[in-house]
């Protein structure tokens, strides 16, 4: 099935907040393990495409068929947890972490022994199978939270644009339809703006309930490399020193001048006659050899390692600073936690208009619109 712009921007925004995550993770890997850096170009970007492959596949929902990126950027809850819910059959889990076979035998059919990239990797190097299993494994925990991502910066660009758009007659009957507003009841922007806020509080709350059912070892962990010394700096510029001046050697056709003469007698330790083209380009070699050695050395000690953090807390700080300037912005105030005391007899708990907006009272829409219009 091709797929819509839509989609596609929705897969496009979904993967690279996943390469975001796995920027993160493969640099902590790298430094538990320098030899991951090897095959990483190789075994991510296959991993990556099929994971582009799963968000364009559908899943059956009654007489629906609904694109897997569809449902990732939707609120319906209950279909995205059963993208997540291994048992169920609209799970996508054993697409991204393959499940291993018990034996040979129960290979289906017509089934190739190379049918994924766990298998694929496994062949060229059975000792790969570890690294290709544990970035299947980080795609799975961070699938989901990439898609909330994308769907918060889509809400932050819609909410800017509804600020400056007209209110005709389509998107009024759009939001009538999806804020189940009473028929012959107005509705006005400032409802709208706060009905779509609600929206993005949602996700972020969503995402910050994952925060706290997170295990320690899921977390993606950021270390800051602290700023060291200059000693760095200084070893590479004598060693571009000395690499220069053997060029200069090397390309000087002519006897030494004098005082260059002069300068590597005091360097050698014996009379200016002395000092060949020969002799002069030996000692920079050997001072060449010596400053790379210096600096190899020193590159490969342990680097200082400042504050370490987790990345998707950070990630939900910022979400919380940009929410909060959208209230601001929009010159709306945050809703108080809803009450769980019933509406006073006689007073409908249907919302009317000068309600629409309020967290307390909207409901949820029972099957979600996929499409939703262009401002």
């Amino acid at each position: 099935m091709a797929l819509t712009e839509e989609q596609q921007h929705r897969i496009d925004g979904i993967v690279k907040h996943l390469n975001d995550f796995l920027d993160k993770r493969f640099s902590q890997a790298r430094r538990i393990n320098p030899k991951v850096g090897v095959v990483e170009a190789d075994v991510r970007w296959h991993q990556v495409q099929t994971v582009r492959e799963v968000l364009a596949s559908s899943r059956g929902y009654g007489p629906l068929r609904i694109m897997v990126c569809d449902v990732l950027c939707s609120s319906d809850e209950p279909k995205k947890r059963d993208l997540f819910d291994p048992v169920n059959q609209s799970s996508i889990q054993n697409e991204i972490v393959p499940q291993k076979d018990e034996s040979e035998r129960q290979r289906r059919a017509g089934q190739l022994e190379i049918r994924d990239v766990k298998t694929f990797y496994s062949a060229l190097d059975p000792s790969l199978e570890k690294i290709v299993v544990l970035l299947q494994t980080w795609l799975w925990w961070d699938l989901r939270d990439a898609a909330d991502l994308h769907r918060f910066d889509v809400q932050v660009s819609r909410l800017r644009d509804l600020r400056e758009a007209e209110l005709d007659d389509n998107l009024l009957k759009y939001y009538k339809q999806e804020m189940r507003v009473r028929p012959g009841v107005e509705l006005t922007k400032h409802e709208i703006l706060a009905f779509e806020l609600r929206r993005t509080r949602e996700i972020v709350d969503a995402f910050r309930e994952r925060r706290h059912e997170e295990h320690g070892y899921q977390v993606i962990v950021v270390s800051q490399e602290c700023e060291g010394s200059t000693e760095a700096n200084a070893l590479c510029i004598r060693l571009a020193k000395r690499l220069m001046a053997i060029e200069k050697i090397k390309a000087q056709k002519s006897d030494l001048d004098a005082q260059v003469r002069q300068y590597y007698a005091s360097q050698l330790g014996f009379s200016a006659d002395l000092v060949t083209r020969e002799a002069v380009l030996d000692f920079e070699q050997h001072q060449a050899a010596r400053e790379r050695q210096n600096l190899g050395e020193h590159l490969s000690s342990a680097a200082r390692m400042g504050e370490t953090v987790s990345d998707k807390a950070s990630k939900l700080d910022a979400m919380d600073v940009r929410l909060n300037s959208l209230y601001t912005a929009l010159n709306i105030g945050k809703p108080a936690a809803p009450s769980a005391a019933a509406p006073p007899d006689g007073e409908s708990a249907q919302p009317g208009a000068e309600q629409i907006g309020q967290a307390a009272v909207h409901k949820p829409v029972e099957e979600p619109q996929f499409q939703i219009p262009s401002f």
